[in-house]
């Protein structure tokens, strides 16, 4: 799993006056997120715009927009009306992964889907995003460490949950302990278990991670898959995205990726070369 940088969060009181500003996708700025006055009222986790606000709300094509208020509270709303508090994260509504976003009931972290209502309510202090199907869940003590304008947690006692709420990894790891949530993830997936000795199976957890990242796909039109060291290459063209090279690393030992560049098979064999 990516180690996750958690911005601080901000969590007010229940009630917002209508004199609160906001910010919101707005209509009459073509879609551009704009500044407003005079916005709404929040009531325990829901947000009721104004009316001229709530005509002039810019919605995205699957009928949801992001309103974050002055206080960095933020919720997502439809455009039937129903709303939900969320995480506040990167100046904005938390994001949806594998369509469940994090969400605020009573100041408790929950996971919501598209619709905004509540599937999972874990009883964890802190929820992390779904990645492979999994999630890591904490409860505390944390440690907070200042990079920037970034908070990074360590500590606390952290586990792996499945998307039916199930623990697969108990709750006795540090945040950071990345390795044994990779470790099971690695093993534990439609892929052969690791150490990998086949082009077959190293090209299959490839296509895995691959899938997994933003903004790739692992529809190929071509690949090439080589073995150096403990190291497998696999470089690869995605369908429909012209002739541009990627290549990957994966550890041969734990099946876990390393790095994805835009190079050649050649390219990458020669940087990893002694």
């Amino acid at each position: 799993m990516k180690s996750i940088i958690l911005l601080a969060l901000s969590l007010c009181s229940s009630l917002v006056w209508a004199g609160e500003p906001c910010v919101y996708p707005s209509k009459q700025d073509d879609g551009s997120v704009a500044y407003f006055k005079d916005c709404g009222v929040v009531e325990g986790d829901r947000l009721t715009l104004n009316s001229e606000h709530a005509e002039n709300l810019a919605f995205d094509g699957s009928g949801m927009a992001c309103v974050v208020l002055a206080a960095s509270e933020a919720f997502y709303l439809l455009q039937d009306g129903r709303s939900q508090r969320v995480l506040f994260f990167d100046n904005g509504c938390d994001y949806f992964r594998e369509g469940l976003a994090r969400g605020l009931v009573k100041d408790r972290m929950v996971f919501i889907d598209a619709r905004l209502e509540t599937v999972l309510t874990p009883g964890f202090d802190l929820l992390l995003p779904y990645d492979y199907g999994h999630a890591v869940v904490c409860n505390g003590p944390f440690v907070e460490e200042r990079h920037g304008e970034h908070t990074l947690l360590r500590g606390g006692q952290c586990g792996l949950m499945d998307k039916q709420g199930r623990m697969v990894v108990e709750a006795v790891h540090a945040i950071g302990d990345n390795e044994v949530f990779d470790h099971y993830l690695n093993h534990n997936s439609h892929c052969p278990a690791p150490p990998l000795h086949t082009p077959e199976a190293a090209l299959c957890h490839a296509r895995r991670h691959v899938a997994n990242m933003d903004h790739h796909s692992a529809q190929w039109k071509r690949q090439k898959i080589s073995q150096q060291g403990a190291v497998w290459l696999v470089t690869f063209v995605e369908e429909g995205e012209g002739d541009e090279e990627f290549t990957l690393t994966l550890n041969a030992d734990s099946a876990q990726w390393g790095s994805l560049i835009q190079e050649s098979h050649d390219e990458a064999r020669q940087r990893l070369e002694p």
